[in-house]
């Protein structure tokens, strides 16, 4: 981190200190707080960030419940997803398949059918700290031939299957963010073909494994919010899934950080409006502390002097995406990284590239009520296509009530420059005549792209090719 980028962080946090304060005047005055109250202020916004990927999951089961998918039940899209789905910086390229599990009364298998007929499911087994288990289908261990996966309680001695994958999940849940690949895009005879292997697709509980059937729902059309909302409604979101989930060794310290807000995982969760006040501060300054983190601190830049950065903190390959270290527990970074992504994987590959944007060239957060021109290069490096897609900042996901929300390289109506370059506009309203590359933005919010390239050569992973930076049109 540079001297200027980290003198404009603080500068930010001290801001949104300041902010919290006066606009929780009524309740918690962090100027006029006690040195017992701003530590327990402080707490809780730790605690918010420490919790961020165990409240992905949960707001993920909840939503998934919501509609009708329970656990070892199957949940997936018939048709491409749009904005209201609403989890951490979803594609709208491939519908996506997810299932959840509990293994708390014993082992749970996952069944992977077979690619067929040129569509195979890829996706990651993870945990309920998003922690992945293994990558699984054609891009994962059974390189599309399908198998079983047996995910058991650690310790566990009884029954398996033969020829059956065992894994150990420390967590009671588990869960699953799946796609399918479509060769040749998402047509509707490919997205009818992946429906068909996806309703292949089994979860089951072990001792059920002659009888069990598997249910599936199709989400298409539904609301899904899946994104935790980091208000003083969070702490008690927290305090329901530390009731339900194990508590592992690397966390005892926080189960007293958390016993210090009145969240304990055997008594009920009663804040007074003291504490409460301070719950309402603290949430959204966590956002705001991994919004923060995320796009401007942790994640590397890759062009020099310009604001395109990496995707994943530096600490994600090397730990298997837990910030797990020998000698440490990075679980700022952790909250950091999964406030932006719904999914980890367990072999992070190179078939794949994306980017991260959130800021004009002088330093400003991306606003929805300016008018902004990305110019994509001509021959941009990839063997299959490109892709520009706008998230909300606060959410990490789709605008809301906002379509479209990508241009890619194949769209046969996006038009080029005579140099093979593509200028995307973004703002509220389309400039007259530039609709069929206009992306727009909602005036009320902040947002930020994700640049994704599929089949990325050499000169665009090692940055001898780059993007430009983002112009301010008004």
């Amino acid at each position: 981190m540079n001297g200027a980028m980290g003198l404009r962080s603080i500068k930010g946090l001290m801001l949104a200190l300041v902010v919290a304060g006066s606009a929780n005047a009524e309740g918690f005055d962090f100027g006029e707080a006690t040195t017992d109250q701003r530590m327990t202020y402080h707490r809780a916004v730790d605690a918010a960030v420490w919790a961020m990927p165990l409240m992905n999951f949960k707001f993920y089961r909840d939503a998934l419940a919501n509609v009708g998918v329970g656990p070892n039940d199957v949940g997936y899209f018939s048709q491409l997803q749009d904005w209201r789905f609403q989890t951490a910086t979803p594609n709208n390229t491939t519908p996506y398949i997810m299932t959840y599990w509990n293994i708390q009364d014993g082992p749970v298998v996952v069944e992977m059918p077979p690619s067929a007929d040129g569509i195979g499911i890829f996706g990651t087994i993870m945990d309920a700290w998003q922690r992945p288990l293994e990558d699984v289908g054609a891009n994962g261990r059974d390189r599309g031939l399908g198998t079983k996966y047996i995910l058991v309680p650690p310790g566990y001695d009884g029954p398996l299957l033969p020829n059956a994958l065992v894994y150990e999940q420390e967590t009671n849940f588990g869960f699953a963010v799946l796609r399918p690949i479509l060769s040749g895009g998402a047509t509707e005879e490919n997205l009818a073909k992946a429906t068909e292997l996806t309703q292949q697709l089994k979860i089951y509980p072990l001792s059920e494994a002659d009888t069990f059937q598997t249910k599936y729902v199709d989400l298409y059309g539904e609301l899904l919010e899946m994104t935790p909302k980091l208000d003083g409604s969070i702490y008690s979101e927290i305090h329901e899934m530390i009731r339900e989930e194990v508590v592992l060794d690397r966390d005892l310290v926080m189960m007293g950080l958390l016993a210090r807000l009145g969240i304990n995982r055997n008594e009920a969760f009663a804040p007074d409006a003291d504490m409460q006040a301070v719950f309402d501060a603290a949430g959204p300054e966590a956002l705001e502390y991994m919004i923060d983190q995320y796009h401007r601190v942790l994640n590397p830049f890759v062009f020099e002097g310009k604001r395109w950065s990496a995707l994943v903190p530096d600490g994600s390959r090397e730990t298997e995406w837990s910030y797990e270290y020998p000698s440490y527990y990075d679980y700022h970074a952790r909250g950091a990284l999964f406030y932006a992504i719904i999914t980890s994987v367990k072999n992070y590959g190179t078939s794949t590239y994306y980017l991260d944007l959130a800021e004009t060239p002088d330093g400003e957060w991306l606003d929805g009520s300016r008018n902004y021109k990305l110019t994509m290069p001509p021959e941009v490096p990839v063997r299959d296509f490109w892709a520009i897609t706008t998230y909300d900042l606060e959410t990490a996901s789709y605008l809301r009530d906002i379509v479209p929300s990508s241009i890619d390289s194949t769209m046969p109506d996006v038009v080029a420059n005579d140099d093979g370059s593509v200028d995307i506009y973004f703002g509220p309203t389309a400039p007259e005549g530039k609709e069929s590359n206009w992306l727009p933005t909602d005036p009320e919010r902040r947002f930020f792209l994700l640049a994704r390239f599929y089949g990325p050569e050499p000169s665009l992973l090692d940055s001898s090719f780059e993007l430009n930076d983002m112009e301010r049109m008004d």
